[in-house]
């Protein structure tokens, strides 16, 4: 338990900019690597925004939180987001107990107001629901678990047919980007067979792939990329399409299989072109090898703080 709470403690310590250069560094390649670590974080800033919506931070952590919120779009959504939430739950708890303060008025008081032979009828409702009780209470009972029964099973088959659909829709669009992916990768090797066959050469371009900003947070399983270098073929370039371009620039990580970072490049810049926004990587042949590699993306603040956008994998094949 002490653990916990001394890692949730060095956790928003992270999250409100006071962690050294070092020990930063040290959690975000934790939490890369690590996906109970990952949520972990996730809990812990949930935790503080929701503490600095409801105003029970101390005047420097405030000022930290919009230091490090406020400034970034990305994050800056998720404090508007936590502050909506509060008002939601405020404005409901406030509607319930303006309804109960309404129930509480004295029905004696009411009973009061009413004529004499009126009094007299409604001293016998009690006796008269407690027959109806009696004799309705058991069929009562019966309808309503009856009627929960239904319900439940009507809820889980809207939630089943939701998760279908999802699960299907994001089938159709990782199929979508896959054979994307294969017509410019097969486009790209033709014109480089092309190439050399016109100039009497075996000399190969730099394999082309191109990777969606989306396959870095998805569950690596499903943004596995397959890398195919021929022999001779002087590296590969990628292609990472920006969907949000956040940042002025970005830095990619790969590391080998056996764990060991193969490759860094930091300040890339953002370019565009009819798609969308992009960054170009140049990975040179001696720093690929065979097996699965994870390629990490980060955004990088005019600040210098290092903002994580996730990893993929990629198969590299052929060296």
């Amino acid at each position: 338990m002490k653990q916990t709470q001394e890692s949730e403690d060095l956790i928003e310590r992270y999250l409100l900019g006071e962690l050294p250069v070092a020990e930063r560094t040290a959690l975000e390649n934790e939490y890369l690597a690590d996906k109970a670590k990952y949520d972990q974080v996730c809990r812990v800033e949930d935790d503080l925004l929701y503490r600095y919506a409801r105003g029970a931070l101390s005047t420097a952590d405030r000022e930290r939180v919009e230091r490090q919120y406020l400034t970034n779009p990305w994050r800056r959504r998720h404090l508007e987001f936590a502050k909506a939430l509060v008002q939601v739950i405020d404005g409901e708890l406030a509607t319930r107990s303006a309804a109960k303060q309404t129930s509480d008025i004295s029905w004696g008081a009411k009973l009061g107001a009413l004529p004499r032979g009126m009094r007299g009828v409604l001293r016998l409702i009690p006796a008269i629901a407690a027959l109806l009780l009696i004799s309705g209470g058991t069929w009562l009972a019966i309808q309503t678990s009856r009627l929960r029964v239904r319900l439940r099973e009507a809820q889980h088959e809207v939630e089943a047919q939701q998760q279908r659909a999802q699960t299907q829709s994001r089938q159709i669009t990782e199929l979508e980007t896959q054979y994307k992916r294969l017509t410019e990768e097969h486009e790209s090797l033709l014109a480089q067979l092309l190439a050399a066959q016109k100039a009497g050469s075996l000399r190969l371009a730099p394999v082309l792939l191109t990777i969606s900003v989306d396959a870095f947070r998805s569950p690596v399983a499903q943004g596995t990329q397959t890398l195919l270098i021929p022999p001779g073929a002087p590296g590969a370039q990628l292609r990472l399409n920006l969907s949000e371009n956040a940042f002025r620039s970005y830095r990619v990580t790969l590391i080998a299989e056996d764990g060991r970072e193969a490759f860094r490049k930091n300040g890339l810049k953002p370019r565009a072109d009819k798609a969308g926004d992009f960054v170009i990587v140049n990975l040179p042949a001696n720093r690929l090898t065979n097996g699965d590699n994870v390629l990490s993306l980060s955004g990088i603040s005019p600040k210098g703080e290092v903002e994580p956008l996730g990893r993929t994998l990629i198969k590299v094949r052929g060296r």
